[in-house]
């Protein structure tokens, strides 16, 4: 298993590469002008003063010399300084991350909460009721937006329940039921959409074991319908949940940046659009690196979980 996650390790460096090249290339294709944002139209417009900021700035050069320079700066734990805001880039990401990591935990946990006992449940109750409630409700929430999910969720709340906290940030350790409080609403709106597909798989997964071999034995045998459901087969059938799981989380790792602007959340999602609109280079691809790191790390653990679940997988 070392020689496993050594050799995963070392293939995260030239995807981290290639990731990190392309957004490096694309984010200065994009239309905009950095010196236009920082000096106004006006001044943007004089050649001279333009030439001047963009040799400050370090993008006069030719972009794989920026991009090797770049690289440099960052092998020694350089990140660069804001074009905008002119601190460190390390240190808002710092002050982002966490709140986005809170989020992406808070809305996997819902998601579980909401998938596998439904998923279990529509399985063991196949063409009943419960089933088909399961079935309409992974649906809508599979063919629902989490974006639209989380629009409704802000205007349902300001109309009809204007106490309700739905909208803004409060540091958990500053106070920790508001924190709570006002984590929840954004963390239902990816648990309800990710929890369907996992409800989904659970669903699949839980029938195809209910007719193996083995769990007719154990019926044969005389266990209760809950060893037989909870104890032989459930592990074997969340093996493909598993993967789900690490999937999707590495999904809702890149698509904090809607939830996190509808819901007034200051994370990771939030910092990336403003860098964006603002031409903020250093920001973009600093964060671009972290989520890229979070999504490869997400993958491993995931795959690592499998192994866990299920002792016949080999590492190869």
């Amino acid at each position: 298993m070392s020689r496993y996650i050594i050799r995963r390790l070392l293939l995260l460096v030239p995807v981290l590469l290639g990731v990190t090249f392309l957004t490096f290339a694309l984010i200065r294709v994009i239309p905009g002008d950095i010196v236009t944002n920082m000096m106004g139209v006006t001044a943007a417009n004089n050649e001279e003063t333009r030439a001047k900021v963009l040799r400050e700035l370090g993008l006069d050069r030719p972009l794989l010399e920026q991009y090797v320079w770049w690289l440099g700066r960052i092998v020694q734990g350089d990140f660069g300084y804001s074009f905008i805001h002119g601190g460190p880039v390390i240190d808002r990401i710092m002050r982002a991350l966490p709140i986005t990591l809170e989020m992406c935990l808070l809305s996997m946990v819902m998601a579980l909460l909401i998938g596998v006992p439904l998923g279990v449940l529509s399985a063991v109750r196949r063409g009943r009721p419960i089933d088909y409630i399961a079935r309409v409700f992974s649906l809508l929430g599979v063919a629902a937006p989490s974006f639209f999910i989380g629009t409704l969720i802000v205007i349902f709340g300001a109309i009809h329940f204007p106490n309700m906290p739905t909208l803004g940030y409060v540091p958990f350790l500053q106070d920790p039921l508001g924190n709570l409080a006002r984590m929840f609403w954004p963390s239902l709106t990816f648990g309800i959409g990710i929890g369907a597909i996992i409800l989904r798989y659970t669903r699949s997964s839980v029938l195809e074991v209910l007719g193996e071999d083995y769990i007719r034995t154990a019926r044969a045998k005389g266990l209760s319908r809950f060893k037989v459901i909870f104890v032989h087969a459930l592990r074997n059938a969340l093996i493909p949940v598993i993967t789900a799981v690490g999937v999707w989380t590495a999904f809702m790792i890149g698509g904090t940046v809607l939830i996190e602007n509808i819901f007034a959340i200051p994370g990771v999602g939030r910092l990336v659009l403003g860098a964006i609109q603002n031409r903020d280079y250093p920001i973009i691809q600093a964060t671009v690196l972290f989520l890229s790191f979070g999504v490869a790390i997400t993958m491993l653990l995931a795959d690592l979980l499998v192994a866990v679940a299920d002792p016949r997988v080999k590492f190869a």
